[in-house]
């Protein structure tokens, strides 16, 4: 299909962790228009699930790859972009980025402008882990922000959705776990996973 640059706006980017593959999606029509390989975050440092948009654009030299596109993920910087290690396409690889071989990331960087919204997904914290990490204060991530998101739903959390796990949170854990007659602590495990609804993958 001939895909034009002439309706920058006209797209949406569904990016799959689990079949490291971005989508590109017209979405008057909402049918898929492009298939692009990425490469996608480590289990030590995974790509951020949910649902962005692109705040800004760059072109970049060719050392660290020659476009980027960065999202507005409140807990880091985030983005899609090229990479000068086209070997890692197709892996979990990146710091939490999306990347894209540099022919790709120039073709989508046409395509796309400011506001476009980006969903990642890929199971709430990734589908090829199954089991979730304690939290601490401290952490932040897709699965912090998760965690804020349901406790705010039942009413114990009312600070920034942010995927920061910081003081407010702390105590409004404590608080839920007293509540309902949890372990006294202020970490987030598998009872307080539980207790909020949040199945492990197996």
């Amino acid at each position: 299909m001939n895909i034009s640059s002439k309706n920058i706006n006209k797209y949406n980017i569904l990016i799959d962790l689990n079949e490291q593959s971005l989508y590109l999606i017209d979405k008057n029509k909402n049918s898929i228009v492009k298939t692009y390989s990425i490469a996608s975050g480590k289990p030590s440092s995974p790509s951020p699930i949910g649902t962005w948009t692109i705040i800004s654009k760059g072109k970049w030299g060719e050392g660290f790859g020659t476009r980027w596109m960065g999202l507005n993920v409140p807990w880091g910087k985030y983005g899609i972009h090229g990479t000068n290690r086209p070997s890692s396409v197709g892996s979990y690889a990146s710091h939490g980025c999306i990347r894209m071989f540099n022919k790709d990331v120039e073709e989508l960087y046409s395509l796309v402008g400011y506001g476009t919204t980006v969903v990642i997904y890929g199971g709430p914290f990734h589908m090829f882990l199954n089991k979730f990490r304690t939290l601490s204060p401290g952490d932040s991530g897709s699965d912090v922000f998760q965690v804020q998101r349901l406790m705010k739903n039942i009413g114990y959390y009312d600070g920034a959705l942010d995927g920061k796990y910081g003081e407010v949170m702390k105590a409004q854990v404590i608080k839920y776990r007293k509540d309902k007659n949890l372990t006294l602590k202020h970490y987030i495990d598998k009872e307080f996973y539980n207790s909020i609804g949040i199945k492990a993958f197996e």
